[in-house]
């Protein structure tokens, strides 16, 4: 992730070449949820991720005029998606998360081209004054494919808190905390090295605060108990210990997370 400065000079100068007069006032920053989002043609997120590589924009309305045969699917889960066409094999889907001062969209991207979608959350924000009136700003959160670091959700919480899931195996979710870069928001990696779907043990919550570029863990979800053992034998007491101390909905903040970490080497034995 670029280091940015603060957000509320994102939102007014684009990509850097716009400024603002000294003497416009500048409002209170403001959030909105999904439903405040535009909609964009997938396919045109592909081209604007390529072009945002040397500084460019794109007007995301004409280009949706150019891709208007490709058919674009609303899934059931709120996400857009359309084909590659000319004979690109996979997708380009996205879900709206929200907008930043009227000003700024996130959203969950998936990219599949080959293999398993890739996830990342982007800005999208738009360049006052210009016939290219869109740019991406920047990369929040660079996710994985299903259990190998995917992005399984992502909310504003207020105009500079970004809330970010992330799917884990059971051995991220018991050693996330020391991994190397782990603290540190530009090189932080969730990939596990099973990344099978059967692997998903839970999500770990970050908050992104995006005004200062800093980021921190603020919650771990557990989703698998004892009845996946027969898939996944290895992390038998890891799945005891979660059925048998965790009660619903096994939420757990940071403290109690500590405590879990406790509990586990009591049954299970050391960290490995």
């Amino acid at each position: 992730m670029e280091n940015k400065k603060l957000l509320r000079t994102l939102l007014y100068t684009g990509i850097g070449c716009i400024s603002l007069s000294a003497a416009i006032t500048i409002a209170a920053p403001s959030f909105q949820g999904p439903s405040s989002v535009p909609q964009f043609h997938p396919l045109c997120l592909s081209i604007l991720k390529d072009w945002s590589q040397d500084g460019g924009a794109l007007d995301m309305q004409q280009c949706a005029l150019t891709q208007s045969d490709v058919e674009v699917i609303k899934t059931p889960d709120g996400a857009y998606y359309a084909k590659r066409v000319n004979g690109e094999a996979g997708f380009m889907a996205y879900k709206p998360i929200g907008s930043l001062d009227e000003s700024m969209e996130l959203l969950l991207v998936y990219d599949k081209k080959n293999g398993n979608p890739i996830t990342s959350i982007h800005f999208l924000g738009r360049i006052p004054g210009s016939a290219l009136n869109r740019a991406f700003l920047t990369t929040i959160e660079k996710g994985g494919d299903r259990c190998l670091g995917g992005v399984s959700a992502a909310r504003l919480i207020s105009p500079s808190e970004l809330e970010v899931d992330v799917n884990a195996t059971v051995h991220q979710m018991l050693t996330f905390l020391t991994d190397s870069g782990s603290r540190d928001a530009t090189s932080l990696s969730l990939k596990p090295n099973n990344y099978e779907a059967y692997a998903c043990a839970g999500t770990i919550t970050k908050t992104y605060n995006l005004i200062s570029n800093k980021m921190n863990f603020s919650k771990v979800t557990f989703t698998r108990d004892e009845s996946r053992k027969v898939i996944d034998k290895s992390s038998r007491c890891y799945d005891k210990v979660v059925a048998e101390q965790l009660s619903a909905p096994r939420v757990l903040d940071m403290a109690q997370y500590q405590d879990f970490l406790e509990t586990y080497k009591q049954h299970c034995g050391n960290i490995r």
